[in-house]
């Protein structure tokens, strides 16, 4: 997949006139890049069209072919994005047969109400930063049935990976980020504390926040722990809202250190 540039917003259209300068210059003035490009470019270069797109903004100022929007439709879906349509009211039916209701973020009529679109623009680049400033957390455990119940507990909330062996921990955050690890304890082949030590000693993934999740809660096994400087460990017992409140305790702490 071609790397995009977030925060971009492309036209596509028949032609660069006026009013689409007009709408470039607008979308300037709010802090996002633009780009313009023709219908014929949508549907012969699509990498460097994909490259530059982060909202797409289809302003029909004559009649479409097929071809051209079903292209504009497969790369919507290969790169999850969103369109703004602008056309007249009696095209929507039409049009929403070749772009599915879920892709098209928003439909305005033309004449344009200017407001009405870049309201439209800063609205879903505001909902996107929130997205992107969603904190990451990757939970370990062998035990896949109790590794997707917290999944469940902590999907809306947080972007939430999972891996069920040491190995494939290790595996996920060499090609991703987290926020803080969820780690089980006691695992087979690759145990936590294993994980743990392998994290430290690379200088990518040594200051991952790890907590761990365990069913025991002897002395000897919390000193053990605490050797490994997790943030925290949890008993497996834990219920939904306590685990929950002591993920968001993590998080409020960690913003106040980062403030200081």
């Amino acid at each position: 997949m071609a790397q995009q540039i977030e925060g971009a917003v492309t036209i596509i259209s028949s032609s660069e006139g006026f009013f689409t300068k007009g709408m470039e210059a607008k979308i300037k003035e709010l802090g996002y890049d633009t780009a313009f490009a023709t219908l014929e470019e949508s549907s012969r270069d699509q990498g460097r069209i994909r490259q530059r797109a982060g909202l797409y903004v289809l302003y029909m100022q004559d009649e479409i072919e097929q071809k051209t929007l079903m292209t504009l439709n497969d790369i919507l879906h290969m790169d999850g994005k969103k369109v703004i349509i602008i056309g007249e009211s009696e095209d929507y039916d039409a049009i929403k047969k070749i772009i599915p209701v879920p892709v098209i973020l928003k439909w305005l009529d033309r004449p344009l109400d200017m407001n009405a679109f870049l309201k439209t623009v800063k609205g879903y680049y505001e909902v996107e930063d929130e997205i992107v400033e969603q904190k990451t957390i990757l939970i370990v455990d062998d035990d896949i049935t109790y590794m997707r119940l917290i999944y469940d507990w902590l999907k809306d909330d947080y972007n939430v990976g999972m891996a069920s062996s040491g190995v494939q921990a290790i595996s996920w955050l060499v090609k991703n980020s987290a926020d803080l690890v969820l780690m089980d304890y006691e695992m087979p082949v690759v145990s936590g504390p294993q994980v743990v030590e392998m994290l430290h000693s690379d200088s990518t993934t040594g200051a991952i926040p790890v907590m761990f999740l365990t069913g025991k809660n002897e002395k000897e096994f919390v000193m053990s722990v605490v050797d490994l400087r997790p943030v925290d460990y949890l008993l497996k017992t834990i219920d939904k809202m306590a685990l929950l409140g002591k993920i968001k305790k993590f998080f409020e702490s960690q913003r106040k250190v980062d403030k200081d």
